[in-house]
């Protein structure tokens, strides 16, 4: 198939390289500054076509899929242009920043003959996928999810849109710790009502964001899960899941996964996940889109499934302290 590639940017080299892995064409790289899809060419051995403007990419490329790699607050144009010409998307989180623009790619995915994939990676990552299957038949009661992270002034500075709010449409939540948000949903189910509190505590002078967020969500049973999330700390630490269900605790963070005080191994004894398998969820997410693609198999990651972690984001930013029904 026949890939282009918009947003040039940091994570734009996931995709190429899971593009390149599954052995499709990379027939067109697009970004305003067009210096970095020449560098891309070069550093990933591409001969693709470079744009500046993303619609002419559109119009003179014949294209199979489109990878949406730019800047949170461009992401549901470029997906409802790419569904409305019935292309395939994979896009970056966040899929939205605001109810409105759900709204509007909903109609673009229910009208296209394309299929739409988000990049919740962390879904393909072998320890989450464990925990998952732990879990499928257990009842959940509680449990929590903590990132502390350090992402100062300096990271604020990389780029103009980071901090601002009608752009990157938030701090750590809609940046950070939504995949963390995305991963608690899809293990203990969408809640029913949060109450949260997001405040700038260190850079206030810095962005115009939370970089601090609190959020206790009820789910249906009657029990609970609380996130936690700061990129305001001096060192960025592995995120730490825990969760209850049916007597049992259960640990996850990064490759290590403990239940009940015992850590997972394999039968001989070697570590059930290495480093092998933490962090290549992009290209496991990318390989899967394209054979449902090829094959005509729904895609998980969809945009049904994507927009319940912008429902509860949005929740939290709403909440201000009250509870807000989801």
């Amino acid at each position: 198939m026949k890939v282009g590639i918009i947003g040039i940017g940091s994570i734009a080299p996931n995709h190429i390289r899971g593009v390149k892995q599954c052995g499709h064409e990379i027939v067109a790289l697009c970004d305003v500054i067009t210096e970095k899809c020449e560098q891309a060419n070069e550093r990933s051995k591409l001969t693709a076509r470079i744009y500046a403007d993303y619609k002419e990419m559109l119009e003179k490329e014949e294209l199979d899929v489109i990878h949406i790699c730019t800047p949170h607050y461009l992401h549901a144009q470029m997906i409802c242009d790419g569904l409305d010409r019935n292309i395939n998307v994979v896009c970056e989180k966040p899929l939205a920043i605001s109810e409105e623009q759900l709204e509007q790619i909903e109609k673009s995915v229910q009208s296209s003959k394309a299929q739409l994939g988000v990049c919740f990676q962390n879904h393909y990552n072998a320890s989450v996928l464990f925990v998952k299957d732990y879990l499928k038949d257990k009842e959940i009661t509680a449990a929590s999810a903590n990132l502390i992270w350090d992402r100062g002034a300096k990271y604020y500075a990389q780029a103009e849109w980071r901090g601002t709010l009608d752009q990157e449409g938030g701090g750590v939540m809609i940046n950070q710790a939504i995949h963390a948000l995305d991963i608690m949903q899809w293990l203990c189910g969408m809640p029913e009502s949060v109450i949260a509190h997001t405040h700038n505590v260190a850079l206030k002078n810095e962005i115009e964001v939370e970089d601090t967020a609190f959020g206790l969500f009820r789910l249906k049973n009657g029990g609970s899960f609380v996130i936690n999330a700061t990129n305001a700390a001096s060192f960025s630490f592995p995120i730490y899941y825990m969760f209850r269900a049916d007597g049992h605790t259960v640990q996850l963070s990064s490759n290590n996964i403990l239940i009940d005080g015992e850590h997972i191994e394999k039968s001989d004894n070697l570590p059930l996940f290495g480093k092998e398998v933490w962090g290549v969820g992009h290209s496991k997410l990318i390989e899967e889109f394209y054979d449902c693609v090829q094959n005509g198999k729904k895609f998980e990651i969809d945009f049904y499934e994507a927009r319940k972690a912008i429902k509860l984001l949005l929740a939290m930013y709403r909440s201000n302290g009250e509870e807000i029904k989801i």
